[in-house]
């Protein structure tokens, strides 16, 4: 269970930060380019979640040893 927590308590903030700082490169690199105005309506919005989708896949994908290991019986004989 404390694993579980240290590595909430240590992963979380590094993912959003990284999260954060793909979006603010996606925006800046957009912006370079000149997009449209629609572009920050619809497209940026769908990137952003596809960004935080795929973090909280690699969160949970790093947590499921932890979880399985809490909820594995203990073999007795």
């Amino acid at each position: 269970m404390v694993t579980i927590a240290l590595k909430s308590l240590f992963l979380l903030p590094l993912i959003f930060i990284v999260d954060y700082i793909v979006m603010i490169l996606v925006g800046c690199v957009s912006c370079y380019f000149g997009v449209a105005t629609d572009f920050y309506e619809c497209s940026f919005c769908t990137i952003g979640k596809f960004v935080l989708l795929i973090s909280a896949i690699a969160f949970i994908g790093v947590l499921i040893p932890d979880i399985k290991s809490l909820f594995k019986k203990p073999k007795v004989g």
